[in-house]
């Protein structure tokens, strides 16, 4: 049997006054149709909780500063999703951070462990309410455009182990 492969990411950072809300998304090959299964199985509720699980254990491990002061990311849920085929199924996580905002600029800073890019991935990065997403330090292209930012990292890309992101409320 072959695993099941991720192929694709996409992280979306929505930035309101005292949380960020992450979705994540993971695309897989998966050509022996594990994920198809666990749905047919009734079992992809257990599988969605040990993903969060894991993800959640992950998160442990990076250290988020916003403002100066440690974050703790929080899962809320796992969602597995077969999309049209057999062998295309993706994962989504939803999380959530809360911290302390300030009027004018704010600082998400995400310390993590060295790697590289397994796969290509997009991370969006949207202001809500009062926001203005203003600079990005992340490996890959970045592109700032109308408060709002866009990160594409390619496959083999170098993570360094930090990103920071700086953005400003202009009111609570």
């Amino acid at each position: 049997m072959q695993e099941p492969t991720p192929v694709y990411g996409q992280g979306f950072f929505i930035v309101d006054p005292g949380s960020i809300a992450y979705i994540i998304v993971f695309d897989y090959h998966d050509p022996d149709g594990y994920y198809m299964g666990l749905a047919e199985s009734g079992r992809v509720e257990d599988e969605e909780r040990v993903l969060a699980d894991n993800m959640q254990a992950l998160m442990d491990e990076e250290r988020v500063i916003i403002n100066g002061e440690d974050v703790r990311p929080h899962v809320l849920w796992a969602k597995i999703e077969v999309r049209g085929t057999v062998d295309r199924a993706s994962i989504t996580f939803f999380t959530l951070m809360r911290y302390k905002p300030r009027l004018g600029v704010n600082v998400y800073e995400n310390i993590y462990e060295e790697t590289v890019a397994e796969y290509d991935y997009t991370v969006y990065w949207i202001p809500g309410k009062c926001t203005s997403i203003t600079g990005v330090d992340s490996p890959g292209y970045v592109e700032l455009q109308d408060g709002l930012a866009v990160v594409r990292v390619l496959k083999g890309t170098r993570i360094p182990g930090y990103e920071s992101v700086s953005f400003t409320h202009t009111c609570l």
